[in-house]
């Protein structure tokens, strides 16, 4: 499940919630004052791995271009 971060606008408590989707919202609840009037931060993402930034040549093929096989031609080579 994501993680989200919320910030509660009446006393300005930063926490963070695991949630589904669909129940993000409701679970919002200051864990400092107990209020309900929180507001969510957006905030960067963090990825795993050994890459620090997102970079095209991060994703470029070591073996080259993908290549497809070649269909078989009914015939060819066969003996009969």
């Amino acid at each position: 499940m994501p993680l989200y971060e919320y910030r509660c606008t009446a006393c300005g408590e930063s926490f963070e919630i695991i949630a589904s989707l669909a129940e993000r919202d409701a679970k919002a609840v200051c864990p400092a004052c107990g209020g309900h009037d929180t507001a969510r931060v957006f905030s960067s993402i963090t990825l795993a791995g050994k890459r620090t930034s997102i970079d095209p040549q991060n994703f470029v093929r070591p073996h080259g271009p993908l290549t497809r096989p070649q269909p078989s031609q009914p015939g060819k080579g066969a003996k009969d």
